[in-house]
């Protein structure tokens, strides 16, 4: 399986939990998705912290959800400007 290059983890287990069996998140999905791809915003998650109850895309998962967009615009921004960051994301999180 060829991972996607990411600048928050390219580690083969759960982000969050450390679960080793993993897919990949993209961390502004939805009409960023390919902007996610192409920035390296995308992280592994296990299913549960991805798609569970409390993950990201679970009805309970809006407080992980949003610590990984500030962790994804943080990363970012140690290579580019806020001001970038807001112009592709059309939002600041931090």
């Amino acid at each position: 399986m060829e991972y996607p290059k990411s600048i928050i983890s390219n580690n083969p287990w759960c982000y969050v939990c450390g679960y080793p069996k993993i897919e990949w998140h993209h961390v502004y999905f939805g009409k960023n998705r390919d902007k996610s791809t192409k920035w390296g915003l995308v992280c592994p998650l296990c299913y549960s912290c991805h798609r569970g109850t409390k993950g990201v895309h679970g009805k309970d998962g809006k407080t992980l959800d949003l610590a990984l967009k500030k962790i994804g615009q943080a990363k970012f921004e140690e290579l580019h400007t806020r001001e970038e960051f807001v112009k592709e994301f059309g939002k600041n999180y931090l």
